[in-house]
């Protein structure tokens, strides 16, 4: 008999990323279990336990296919090919493309890191994509993680930052709901609850942790801005924020034109003046006070509220505090307006600004649930602000920015070109979008696709992506799909998206590659540990790791160079070369090393050319008041339209989110047959008040209706759900079982994000409204065939 091998190893199935280990018998993986001493160990999710289903599922792809007959066939005719076939027909199509069209001509299609086995290669594969040359990633970071790790540089110059949630006096989860979706976050939080921290939720749903919570804000989904702004507006008003970090850390103290809308310069006073130097006021009897951007401090207290006039080389200009700005912004929303807009009673946000401003220290983190609107920015903008007046970023107990350890990104942004970094598809209208970093919208490539502005987009290239799902525009995705010249897609299955494709090529799970974690960012000290995870046993049939996948067309291409050789251990290397690790050195130890550095704590502080640090803003200081948003033409300070929050759409009265289950990720996994179990078919999420009002029980088959289309699914009432709020969840492309609503004749019946509009989006991201969408429910007349 032979002996189970026990591995080490981590899981990918999730943002969480939780150690584990695989056992392993005679070569097949028999399961997966949790690995304790590993930061993230304590625990794994059903989809984890479901590593094994997912390793030798039947439908997994195991060749590489070619179409053979034409796209919109009810039987693609799906040939089997050689590898070597596949790459050099990849490779011969894409060159030629480039060299007569342009590499803009050929868009990519990448999954999330943050949900999936890609996360293992993301780094390779961008950097495959920028070495082409095209600025066209389709990334669905605007839907994603733009708000938490990009929105949030126009505030503090960095993403959101490690909440400190183990040892924190308060936390706040905002749109967040670690519970279903980032376990190792769970088991930090419970930590800080069990040293005493209370906990403020801001969610429509009554999950578990909102249950939990010291103050739940029920908030009506969308207008969460309104919610940050009015908390900001009760601690400023009432003067309980940590003024001395606002005033050193902060540009509260910075004067703005009101003429202009620009910072007071020494330029602006005298004809010699500097336009680097800033100034704030000392208040009555006072006078100006310059501010060097290089971080040096002159004599005198800047006040952070003032307004007044200052005599400038055009003539006399009336000025406010950056601060003074953001609290007449925030005096907008006093309690009993937020309530109006948001349906949270004023007592109820009156207790949560008590918490916060009576912690000594507050983590937060804030997800999804606020980044799928049509205000994602500036909600980030109003919430950062708001967390940056607890004066907790970058301390202890709070959410600390960078890693613990100085690691090298190699995903290749210096190997893409200015000239076609500037052909992004979209960046003309959202210049300070993500199209500065290459990632585009589903829908600016299909309108590429289909009307050929500006230029015609010929190709696509998709990692393990399912667009027809994922995104909404189905109709048009469809057509987009149909229309392309030529269409690869890499994958376990062959989803609904894949079936439009030209040439499928098998990936590899994590676990059957080799895959390296530079930090796992679940808490500080799990930023500690690095971590080569080696492949627990050996591909399914000719499945392939898209690093491998990427290096094998990077060869046909001539691009070798910039791939470190083809040499995904040099490329490693070179991530790691700043810690003094080797891969070698993570080879010897499976289960991982601790760097012996940490994250640094009030980072802004730490020495630098012999001043402060600072933050890396235009100012050098976390910015309530963006002159940078302002000179795109975006507002400086948030502010928010109510105007159509608070008025539903004539016959779609009630307001549409989404909300992810425990058992998938996105549109992942429905074909696993133990997570089926968990959740066999879709539901939506109802208030007993509101089902009552349209005669619908719990269990029965309803159809969600919007402007933009519908889907079906099976109400799930709810007690405690906010009133006019539903929840659906997106995702799903497999059929039913038999005689469902969305059998085999009909699998994309239950697909939610076919009801989602895309006419308005956020104007800095493209953010769409996934999770605040108006809709009305219907039950639906359905008997299922008599066995």
């Amino acid at each position: 008999m032979v002996e189970a091998q026990k591995i080490a190893a981590f899981c990918t199935q999730c943002r969480s990323r939780c150690g584990c280990v695989a056992v392993v018998e005679g070569g097949r993986l028999l399961r997966v279990d949790p690995l304790p001493d590993h930061p993230t160990g304590q625990a794994l999710c059903p989809k984890g336990r479901a590593a094994p289903e997912l390793v030798y599922h039947p439908e997994r792809v195991m060749r590489p296919l070619r179409r053979t007959q034409p796209k919109g066939a009810a039987d693609p005719g799906w040939k089997p090919v050689s590898w070597d076939e596949a790459l050099a027909e990849i490779a011969t199509r894409l060159s030629a493309i480039r060299a007569t069209h342009g590499a803009e001509q050929v868009a990519f299609s990448v999954t999330t890191p943050s949900g999936s086995h890609i996360s293992d290669s993301i780094s390779w594969i961008e950097r495959f994509i920028r070495a082409y040359g095209s600025p066209n990633t389709i990334y669905g970071t605007e839907i994603c993680n733009w708000h938490k790790d990009y929105a949030s540089r126009f505030t503090y110059g960095h993403d959101i930052g490690t909440p400190d949630f183990a040892n924190t006096d308060c936390v706040v989860l905002w749109g967040n709901n670690p519970a279903a979706t980032w376990l190792a976050r769970q088991v930090e939080i419970q930590k800080g609850l069990k040293r005493g921290a209370r906990m403020i939720v801001v969610d429509p749903r009554p999950t578990a942790l909102a249950k939990r919570a010291t103050q739940w804000l029920r908030v009506r989904p969308g207008t969460d801005q309104a919610v940050a702004l009015g908390l900001a507006n009760l601690l400023v008003s009432s003067g309980r924020f940590d003024q001395d970090f606002v005033a050193a850390w902060t540009n509260a103290s910075l004067l703005v034109r009101a003429d202009t809308g620009r910072f007071l310069r020494e330029s602006d006073l005298r004809a010699a003046g500097r336009s680097d130097i800033l100034y704030s006021h000392a208040g009555e009897g006072g006078g100006l006070l310059p501010l060097d951007r290089s971080g040096k401090e002159t004599e005198g207290t800047p006040v952070l509220r003032w307004h007044g006039t200052i005599e400038t080389l055009s003539g006399p200009v009336l000025c406010h505090t950056a601060l003074e700005l953001f609290a007449r912004a925030a005096a907008e929303y006093p309690p009993e307006r937020v309530a109006d807009v948001s349906g949270i009673e004023p007592g109820d946000l009156a207790k949560a600004a008590d918490i916060i401003a009576g912690a000594k220290s507050v983590a937060y983190y804030a997800w999804n649930g606020v980044g799928q609107s049509v205000t994602a920015t500036q909600t980030d903008r109003a919430i950062s602000i708001l967390y940056a007046l607890t004066g907790s970023y970058g301390r202890e107990g709070g959410n600390v920015p960078g890693g613990a350890a100085p690691f090298v990104d190699i995903s290749g942004q210096d190997l893409l070109s200015a000239a076609q970094r500037d052909k992004a598809l979209g960046l003309a209208e959202r210049p300070l979008g993500p199209g500065l970093q290459g990632w585009v919208t589903a829908r600016d490539v299909y309108k590429a696709v289909l009307t050929k502005a500006p230029y015609p987009l010929r190709a696509l290239v998709s990692f393990g992506t399912n667009l027809l799902v994922s995104q909404p525009d189905t109709e048009m995705a469809r057509k987009a799909l149909s229309a392309l010249e030529f269409h690869v897609h890499a994958d376990f299955f062959i989803n609904a998206t894949a079936c439009y494709a030209d040439i499928i090529l098998p990936a590899a799970t994590s676990w059957e590659r080799e895959g390296l974690r530079t930090g796992f960012d679940g808490s500080l000290e799990g930023l500690r540990h690095v971590q080569l995870r080696p492949p627990v046993v050996a591909p399914v049939g000719e499945a392939r790791s898209d690093t491998d996948i990427v290096m094998g067309l990077a060869a046909g291409l001539g691009l070798g160079d910039r791939m470190f050789d083809l040499d995904a251990d040099r490329g490693h290397d070179a991530a790691l070369a700043r810690t003094g690790l080797t891969v070698g050195m993570l080879r010897a130890s499976p289960a991982g090393v601790r760097v012996d550095g940490t994250a640094q704590l009030d980072g802004q502080s730490l020495a630098h050319d012999g001043h402060p640090r600072g933050y890396p803003t235009p100012t050098g200081k976390i910015e309530i008041y963006s002159e940078r948003l302002m000179l795109s033409g975006y507002r400086p300070i948030p502010a928010l339209d109510v105007g159509d929050l608070s008025s539903a759409e004539a016959g779609y009265p009630l307001r549409l989110g989404s909300a992810k289950s425990v058992a998938y990720c996105h549109s992942q996994h429905r074909n696993i047959g133990s997570l089926r179990r968990l959740v066999p078919d879709p539901i939506v999420e109802m208030s007993p008040e509101d089902a009552a009002a349209r005669s619908v029980s719990h269990g029965d088959w309803v159809r969600i209706s919007t402007r933009s289309g519908d889907a079906v699914a099976r109400a799930a009432i709810v007690p405690g759900l906010a009133s006019g709020a539903v929840f659906g969840q997106h995702g799903w492309w497999i059929e039913g079982g038999e005689g469902t609503p969305y059998d085999r004749s009909h699998p994309l019946a239950a697909n939610l994000n076919s009801a989602i509009g895309t006419d308005r989006a956020d104007p800095v991201s493209g953010s769409i409204p996934l999770r605040c969408s108006w809709c009305q429910v219907a039950k639906i007349s359905f008997e299922p065939p008599s066995v």
